[in-house]
């Protein structure tokens, strides 16, 4: 009897283990799923977003050109520092003073004015030195403002201009007060060769090796039909707006005188008769000619035009360059004629007055 009952409390002990076992495991596996695993964090990388003509921007906005070695920093000019260790220092804009000094926190004021990047770096981190062993602290410019761009030639207010950040061409010339009414049809840019080459599809380098210049097209700069001529501008750099070149109308025509180009490249003949306010009708049209003065003042040319079959549409228009003269004789037979009619007419009325 002993032995049955000791063989069914074993059985129960048994049975009860399964049990507890079955229970438990699919609660040890469900908590082991929603138990968040730990992952060590991973710090992200600084980023550097590459913008137009060597620009770069920090993740903070900051925006940074890539000056050029022998850069001068100066009064106004914004500089960023970047580096380690150094937290309440980095990241931050910071402004050079009049006198040419930059305040920054822990380091105090310290000197940027007439100085280059990499020397001013160099005091950067002989300030540091005091808080950091071996700091590394790198310095960017954000802002130009001590360095000038010159604009001169055939706009409203001709001269140098602070660069107050950054500005593009089209920005510059309204700076200016825009072209005047005799601008010529191109500018040209000239920019320090250590700031790089103009971003422009004609840019060359000048013989002294020291400037890359370009021309642009004024009217293609007003349209904006190539977006890509309206350049950042860099200091130093030089616009020159050359005034336009003159054709000129004498001879037979009711308004003789001097026509501007403008923002065109040429006028043709029908177009200076046109401003002229057409010929006069003693004029010999149809000898008219077209006095050439090249730009080595050369020995002058001539070119036969009939202006006559040209007004009539008879003939094909022909173009006038800058410079260029057309004259539109007059006929003396014509005149002669007039005056003869002009006599008859004068002395008709004084019969017909002495008459009456």
């Amino acid at each position: 009897m002993k032995i049955m009952v000791k063989k069914m409390q074993k059985t129960r002990a048994t049975h009860l283990g399964l049990t507890v076992t079955f229970v438990l495991l699919p609660m040890i596996h469900l908590y082991a799923q929603q138990r968040p695993i730990p992952v060590q964090p991973v710090s992200p990388a600084p980023v550097s977003v590459i913008g137009p003509q060597g620009a770069t921007s920090t993740p903070n906005g900051a925006a940074a050109t890539i000056a050029p070695s022998t850069y001068l920093l100066g009064p106004d000019d914004q500089i960023t520092v970047q580096g380690p260790e150094m937290d309440e220092i980095v990241g931050k804009p910071y402004r050079i003073d009049p006198s040419g000094y930059v305040s920054l926190p822990m380091l105090g004021r310290v000197k940027a004015g007439g100085m280059t990047i990499s020397d001013f770096e160099g005091q950067l981190n002989h300030a540091a030195a005091k808080y950091v062993r071996d700091p590394q602290l790198v310095a960017s410019v954000t802002e130009f403002h001590s360095q000038p761009v010159s604009v001169v030639g055939a706009v409203q207010q001709p001269g140098a201009q602070q660069l107050q950040g950054k500005k593009t061409l089209m920005q510059l010339i309204s700076v200016v007060g825009g072209f005047r009414s005799d601008a010529g049809n191109t500018l040209s840019i000239a920019r320090e060769i250590q700031w790089g080459p103009l971003p422009l599809p004609n840019a060359k380098t000048d013989p002294s090796g020291e400037y890359s210049v370009a021309e642009i097209s004024i009217q293609e700069l007003l349209i904006e039909k190539n977006p890509q001529l309206n350049i950042l501008m860099m200091p130093n750099d030089v616009v020159t707006v050359p005034v336009s070149e003159t054709v000129y109308v004498v001879g037979d025509v009711h308004k003789a005188g001097g026509f501007l180009l403008g923002e065109h490249k040429d006028m043709t003949v029908l177009q200076a008769v046109a401003l002229a306010e057409g010929i006069d009708g003693t004029s010999d049209a149809k000898h008219s000619r077209i006095i050439h003065h090249p730009a080595d003042a050369s020995q002058r040319t001539e070119t036969p035009v009939d202006v006559k079959r040209i007004l009539a549409g008879k003939a094909g228009d022909v173009p006038l360059d800058g410079g260029d003269i057309l004259f539109v004789p007059g006929s003396l037979s014509k005149k002669a004629g007039l005056k003869t009619m002009e006599a008859v007419i004068q002395t008709a009325s004084g019969i017909a007055i002495w008459r009456f």
